[in-house]
C-alpha cells in the first residue's frame, strides 16, 4: 500500500510537459512549477509504474530563471505550463527537448538548429474556444479548464490570447447573463451556450464569432446579435454550430450564419486565405510565416518542381508553395477544408494546383501504382505523427525530398525512426509557435538516400 511521504530533493532534468525531474532512490518524480538546479520539500503524493508524482511544499533554493507568472491565475489554469520560467529558459527547455527526443526515440545524431523564439511571446493566439459552464453557486462562468480536470476556471482574460477577443468574450458572458441564456449541460439535456470560438485576422483586424450551442435554438437571438455588434463594430460574422454530441469534440455538423459572409479573410506569406468556423488555420500568424518560409527553404522549390502537400488542409502550404514550384498536388480527408483551398486558390488566383479529397496515403500509393512521381512532399499532421500507412506510402512513391512540419516531437522522432533507411535527416529547425506553454514546432528536412 503506498504510503505519501516528503522528501528533499534537486530537479535535474524536465519532463516533457515542464514537470521538474526529481531522482530519489533511482525513481524520477515528476513535479509542477519546479525548475533545474532547484532544490525543494517534496511531497510523494502517486507512485506509478517507473516513476512518481510529487507536489512541491518548500522552495529551498530559487534558480535565477525563475519568474512570478504574469497571470493571476496561472497556479490552477491549464492554459498555461510555463509562465514560471524566463522565456530564456523556456526556449532552453523545448531546444532541449527536440534534441533529446531525437537521439532516444529516433537514434538520429543531427544538429538541431538554434530555436526561433519570439520578441514578444504575448497575446499570439488569434484563435481563443473557451468552454461555458456553472459556477457551484450556479452562475455563468466561461474559461480555461483547471488542471488535469472538467472544471471551468472563470476568467476576463489570458496574457496569450489577442486583446481583442478576450474583450468580445467577456461582452457575450454579459449579454449571457442579461438575457438569461444559460450554458448547456449535454449530460441533462438543459441550456443552451456549450462554447465560443472566436477568430481574427491579424492582416484585416477582423473578427468572427462562433457559439456552439446544444441545439439550434437561440433564445433572444436578435438583442444578442444587436448588442454584440454594437459593442465590437470589427465582427464581420456570427456562426451558430449545433453539438448536441456528449464528447470532448467541440464543433458539431449543423452551421447556420447569424450574421456576414460566414467567414473572414487573412494573409500568409503574401497570400489570401479565406476562414471558415471549421477551418485549420494556424493560431499565431507571427510565427507561421517564419515556420512557412523555412518550409519553403528547406523544400528547394524551381519552376521544374512537382510537390505534394499531405493533410493539405486549407491550402496554406501548397499555395505557398505553388508560387515557385511548377505543379503543386494537395491531398486532405476533410471535405469543408477541401472546398476551403478551391475557393483560396481561386482568391489568389493560383491555377497550377490541384486539390483532392481523399486519404493521403492511399493517393500516394495510386499514384506510385500510375508510375507517377513528385520531387518533395511536405507533410504537417496532426499531433499523433504520419502513421505507418503514409510512412509506407512515402517509401514507395520515394520524393526526393521530404518536408516535415511536426508539432510533437516524440511522434516526429518516431516517424523519422521509420524513414531513415530511406532517407537522410538533413536539418531539423524549431519553431517556437506557443510560448508559454510546453508544445513546440519543428520542421525537418529529409532527402533520398
Amino acid at each position: 500500500m503506498f504510503v505519501e511521504r516528503k522528501i528533499v530533493g534537486r530537479c535535474v532534468d524536465y519532463a516533457h510537459d515542464g514537470r521538474g525531474v526529481v531522482k530519489h532512490e533511482g525513481i524520477p518524480i515528476f513535479v509542477e512549477n519546479l525548475l533545474m538546479g532547484e532544490e525543494a520539500e517534496i511531497l510523494i503524493t502517486e507512485r506509478k509504474k517507473g516513476f512518481s508524482l510529487g507536489r512541491r511544499l518548500k522552495l529551498l533554493t530559487v534558480s535565477s530563471e525563475r519568474i512570478k507568472p504574469t497571470c493571476e491565475i496561472y497556479k490552477f489554469c491549464g492554459g498555461c505550463q510555463l509562465q514560471h520560467m524566463t522565456y530564456a529558459e523556456q526556449l532552453r527547455f523545448k531546444q532541449t527537448r527536440v534534441e533529446e527526443v531525437l537521439k532516444r526515440i529516433a537514434e538520429i545524431d543531427v544538429e538541431v538548429e538554434p530555436i526561433i523564439g519570439m520578441q514578444n511571446p504575448w497575446r499570439y493566439r488569434h484563435k481563443v474556444q473557451v468552454p461555458f459552464g456553472t459556477n457551484p453557486e450556479g452562475k455563468l462562468i466561461a474559461g480555461f479548464y483547471q488542471k488535469g480536470t472538467h472544471q471551468i476556471i472563470d476568467m476576463e482574460k489570458s496574457y496569450i490570447e489577442d486583446e481583442e477577443a478576450d474583450r468580445v468574450l467577456v461582452t457575450l458572458k454579459k449579454l449571457c447573463k442579461q438575457l438569461n441564456i444559460e450554458p448547456a449541460d449535454v449530460i441533462q439535456r438543459k441550456g443552451v451556450i456549450r462554447y465560443v470560438l472566436i477568430r481574427k485576422s491579424r492582416a484585416r483586424q477582423e473578427l468572427m464569432v462562433v457559439l456552439i450551442t446544444r441545439t439550434g435554438y437561440l433564445p433572444k437571438k436578435q438583442l444578442l446579435l444587436e448588442a454584440l455588434l454594437t459593442a465590437h463594430p470589427n465582427i464581420r460574422t456570427i456562426v451558430l454550430n449545433v453539438n448536441s454530441a456528449v464528447t470532448n469534440v467541440v464543433l458539431g455538423e449543423e452551421e447556420h450564419i447569424l450574421f456576414g459572409p460566414g467567414f473572414i479573410e487573412d494573409e500568409l506569406n503574401g497570400l489570401r486565405f479565406r476562414i471558415s468556423a471549421k477551418s485549420f488555420f494556424q493560431v499565431n500568424p507571427e510565427q507561421t510565416e517564419i515556420l512557412y518560409q523555412t518550409a519553403m527553404d528547406y523544400a528547394n522549390l524551381s519552376n521544374q518542381t512537382v510537390a505534394f502537400d499531405a493533410y493539405c488542409g486549407v491550402g496554406t502550404i501548397g499555395l505557398i508553395a505553388a508560387k515557385q514550384a511548377k505543379s503543386v498536388i494537395g491531398v486532405e480527408v476533410v471535405p469543408a477544408a477541401v472546398k476551403d483551398a478551391r475557393i483560396n486558390a481561386e482568391l489568389n488566383q493560383i491555377r497550377n494546383i490541384q486539390f483532392f479529397c481523399d486519404d493521403a496515403a492511399q493517393f500516394m500509393v495510386k499514384m506510385a501504382s500510375r508510375k507517377e512521381k513528385v520531387d518533395v512532399v511536405f507533410v504537417d499532421p496532426p499531433r499523433n505523427g504520419c502513421g505507418a500507412s503514409l510512412i509506407q506510402s512515402l517509401i514507395t512513391m520515394k520524393p526526393s525530398r521530404i518536408v516535415y512540419i511536426s508539432c510533437e516531437p516524440s511522434s516526429l522522432a518516431r516517424d523519422l525512426k521509420l524513414l531513415k533507411e530511406v532517407y537522410k535527416v538533413e536539418k531539423v529547425q524549431p519553431v517556437d509557435m506557443f510560448p508559454q506553454t510546453y508544445h513546440v514546432e519543428s520542421i525537418t528536412l529529409l532527402s533520398l538516400k
